[in-house]
């Protein structure tokens, strides 16, 4: 069994620390979620498979910009993942999952779907200590309406110039398609520690979309560069057996901009299920609020009975967005489920 020294923890802070003052990594796609923090995997696939559960299941609807005129922007999700171990005798074990991202916006219905198919391998370091690493193929696709367009400029007073942009131009022309897919690629690393008092801390870092596929809509595209993420959070026990307190922190390097958010959420444990039996049931309450970089303050709602948890978050816009907005950036509701493969003498909390 390997032991996990001061050498390596600060090996393993050099490494955080060189990628995220590396050299922009351009990027223009990323998932929006104001519940990140409830599948970790979606974002990492050094994380899928890496909690307590050995099974787990998660789906969400987002609706972005509901006061906005036109179309507003949708986002559904998908996330499972399956804890497979490594042998009879082993702590390691391989986890494996699927990402299914499905984001529409916009008057012309411009959608975006990713599928992923996260794997990683868990090495047990010791008692408290877990390293995971990951990759994530898959798919990437987008399409688009293009009858949908206004292509006012185009107009000339009798029909479209017919050469510059129309619908019928762009769905016929052979330079042009409404649609196309490609292949997307992801990795990532995820660690946790648990402190002698259950309170565990965990963070990871990922890139994403390392196949660099163009946004191949014209022969001429642009690519999709490579995404940097990085996520902190603990769970930290109090001396209120029926508390605790969850700092999260998730940061994205998008080419020459940057985003973050961050923030603090509070568990409150109603009931705890029993640790062999599990004949109690489990209850459990928690909200939070955080601030994503100069953009929006959100706030979230959890309540969780054994196994399933439910909740729902709700972004107040601050940016600039605000005057087209009314404040109202977003709506997300949640449900996750997670599980065991047979009674264990441990609680999911």
């Amino acid at each position: 069994m390997l032991h996990f020294t001061d050498s390596i923890m600060k090996k393993i802070i050099i490494v955080l620390i060189l990628f995220i003052t590396a050299s922009p990594l351009m990027a223009q796609q990323g998932y929006n979620s104001s519940l990140w923090m409830q599948s970790p995997a979606l974002f990492n696939p050094g994380a899928v498979a890496s909690g307590s559960e050995d099974y787990s299941f998660f789906t969400n609807c987002r609706l972005q910009y509901l006061t906005v005129d036109g179309s507003m922007m949708r986002t559904n999700t998908l996330s499972t993942g399956f804890k497979i171990s490594d042998g009879a005798y082993s702590k390691n074990n391989f986890g494996i999952g699927l990402n299914l991202v499905n984001d529409q916006a916009g008057d012309n219905k411009l959608m975006t779907t990713a599928i992923t198919i996260p794997i990683n391998y868990s090495i047990q370091m010791d008692d408290r200590n877990k390293f995971s690493v990951g990759i994530a193929p898959g798919i990437y696709l987008q399409s688009y309406d293009p009858a949908l367009q206004n292509w006012q400029s185009d107009w000339t007073g009798n029909g479209f110039n017919g050469s510059n942009g129309d619908p019928i131009f762009i769905t016929n022309f052979p330079e042009s398609r409404s649609s196309y897919g490609a292949l997307d690629i992801n990795a990532g690393l995820h660690y946790q520690h648990v402190q002698r008092n259950k309170t565990r801390i965990y963070s990871g870092i990922a890139l994403n979309h390392l196949s660099k596929q163009k946004i191949n809509f014209t022969n001429n595209a642009d690519k999709l560069y490579a995404q940097l993420v990085v996520n902190v959070g603990a769970d930290i026990t109090t001396r209120r057996k029926d508390l605790k307190i969850q700092p999260q922190m998730m940061y994205f390097r998008n080419g020459p901009s940057n985003n973050m958010i961050f923030g603090i959420g509070c568990e409150h444990i109603l009931e705890s299920g029993s640790v062999v039996t599990n004949i109690n049931k489990s209850k459990a309450f928690s909200y939070a609020a955080y601030y994503r970089w100069n953009d929006a303050v959100v706030a979230t709602v959890n309540y969780k009975v054994k196994n399933f948890k439910f909740g729902i978050a709700f972004d107040a816009n601050i940016s600039r967005l605000n005057a087209a907005t009314s404040g109202i950036g977003a709506i997300e509701v949640y449900f996750k489920s997670i599980h065991i493969y047979r009674k264990k003498k441990t609680k999911l909390i």
